[in-house]
């Protein structure tokens, strides 16, 4: 007992530091080259399954489906191949329970032959679907939920929605999705419910623009229709939004919103939405974020700060100078943390707002492998932007709100993403939370960036972290930066995957070296250390 009293007094005496760090826990490798694609890779309730399409040897067109899989130690599979019909190419995917569904297209027209390939995980057999009396649209999404995919496009600059059964072949159009001035922002299925929920922003002849959620049945039958708008204030206008998962048939939908046809940033909108499509909405400004300027250095946040009270004392309107585009929302029983990533456009003060998936809630490219043309990769990019544009976006913060059930702040803080410059709007890094501890990881010049926040307050930021192995007795030779992806996984757990060469020993005792596709499976955690050790360290 004595020795308890005297641990405990020396924690209080003795000041600690919480010290944050990622660990390298498991690691899995299928054999690459390195102009190869790189694998895709999906969570599964069990692991992961990673997926591409190889050629054949030497001029051939023929094309190869490979994918394997692995659990949660990263323990792997052989791979699987599943031959491909000569010049097609993949242009879609989705996991729909054991079946793993990729959609082919002969060529670049939109018009052109379309084949899905379902595989049954469990045996490995492989059922072709063919495509038929579908519309010519340029596809966005492509989604399977009990044998019915759910095609999304643009035709015509419209949106459009079909839904394909894929045991009779029959197709049906969506109806009240193809009109002018429509954009949608999230397309979400919901297993359980056997619904799919389609969040899109229009506008109508007065160039007034609202939010629309619009729930349907796999029959196409329109279950439910939500226009969110700022009530009592048609001075603001809601551009975007996230859609959270049905609780009890109630929902949250969250994002930027702003002045109309003046700022588009002036805060975040919280809206409950019940389950007979009543809502409430509570709106965030500058005011209520008393900590947003903390990626900034001490100097300028407090002349920012300054400033700020200076036009809430004065009653001005608050306006976000760049753009605040919301990422993520992770709800827990009680909470909402919502990420956002600030940033400055190239192409103006303000990004564009009529584009489609402008929250980055585009499923093509999961696990941060967003915007990616490049060697080795998919031809998918960002929708709604011009690839010959050459924008580029310098991402000054990430900014962080707990919310409780009704909306209200709990914390806010920001991290600084040190002006970091891309040529991709897309999502900039990946979260974990639980409630207490947020861990926050990107990917910068073949590192990963290590920031922690307890409960709202920052105990780690940028800390960099080299890439490694788990084998102590190999090194890496090569890392094909533009194959790497980052995501969270679960719990505290992310998934790192890409290309490397690997040095190691041969049976002969001679070095080799081989070119690999892998997994990484990276674990963050905190712990509270003494001052004076973490000192020594």
């Amino acid at each position: 007992m004595n020795k308890f009293i005297g641990l405990f007094f020396l924690m209080v005496v003795l000041p600690v530091v919480v010290v944050a760090q990622v660990q390298f826990t498991n690691r899995a490798e299928v054999p690459s080259e390195w102009d190869d694609r790189d694998y895709l890779v999906l969570p599964t309730r069990d692991g992961t399954i990673a997926f591409r399409t190889k050629a054949a040897k030497g001029f051939s067109l023929e094309q190869r489906l490979q994918y394997f899989f692995t659990d949660r130690d990263l323990r792997g599979s052989k791979v699987y191949e599943v031959p491909v019909k000569d010049y097609f190419d993949l242009i879609g995917f989705d996991l729909d329970e054991e079946y793993l569904y990729t959609l082919f297209q002969k060529g670049e027209s939109y018009a052109n032959e379309k084949i899905v390939y379902e595989i049954n995980l469990t045996n490995h057999r492989v059922r072709e679907v063919k495509l038929e009396n579908i519309l010519e649209m340029e596809l966005q999404e492509f989604l399977i939920m009990d044998k019915k995919a759910i095609l999304m496009g643009m035709m015509d600059y419209r949106p459009a929605i079909q839904l394909l059964d894929t045991e009779t072949g029959s197709v049906l159009t969506v109806q009240g999705i193809y009109a002018n001035e429509v954009s949608i922002l999230q397309l979400r299925k919901d297993p359980v419910l056997k619904v799919f929920d389609v969040l899109v922003s229009k506008r109508d002849r007065y160039k007034k623009r609202s939010l629309s959620i619009m729930t349907f049945d796999l029959e196409g039958n329109k279950l439910r229709e939500v226009k969110v708008e700022p009530e009592n204030r048609p001075d603001l206008e809601i551009v975007e939004g996230i859609l959270t998962s049905m609780d009890d048939y109630s929902q949250v939908l969250i994002g930027p919103y702003g002045q109309r046809k003046r700022d588009p940033n002036m805060g975040v909108y919280f809206t409950r939405i019940n389950e007979f499509g009543e809502y409430e909405n509570r709106f965030l400004t500058l005011a209520d974020f008393q900590h947003f300027y903390n990626y900034l250095p001490e100097k300028q946040k407090a002349r920012r700060e300054r400033k700020l009270a200076r036009d809430i004392e004065k009653e001005r309107d608050l306006v976000l100078p760049n753009t605040l585009v919301t990422r993520e929302i992770v709800a827990g029983n009680n909470y909402f943390l919502v990420y956002n990533d600030y940033y400055l456009t190239s192409s103006g003060r303000f990004s564009p707002r009529d584009m489609m998936y402008s929250s980055d809630f585009y499923r093509y490219a999961p696990l941060s492998m967003r915007n990616r043309v490049v060697p080795g990769g998919y031809p998918w990019d960002y929708p709604g932007t011009d690839v010959m544009s050459n924008n580029e976006y310098k991402f000054m913060a990430a900014q962080f709100l707990l919310l409780d059930e009704e909306g209200q702040i709990l914390w806010d803080n920001s991290l600084s993403l040190k002006d970091v410059t891309t040529t991709s709007p897309g999502k900039f890094g990946e979260v974990s939370f639980d409630g207490s501890n947020l861990f926050y990881l990107y990917l910068e010049d073949e590192k990963l960036q290590l920031s922690y926040l307890h409960n709202g307050e920052i105990e780690l930021e940028n800390e960099p972290v080299e890439l490694a192995l788990i084998d102590e007795e190999e090194r890496i030779k090569d890392t094909q930066g533009e194959s790497l992806s980052l995501s969270w996984w679960y719990g505290d757990y992310f998934l790192l995957s890409g290309k490397q060469r690997i040095r190691y020993l041969g049976d002969s005792g001679k070095e080799e070296i081989r070119e690999v596709f892998f997994l990484t499976k990276i674990q963050a955690n905190a712990s509270l250390i003494p001052e004076e050790e973490a000192e020594e360290e």
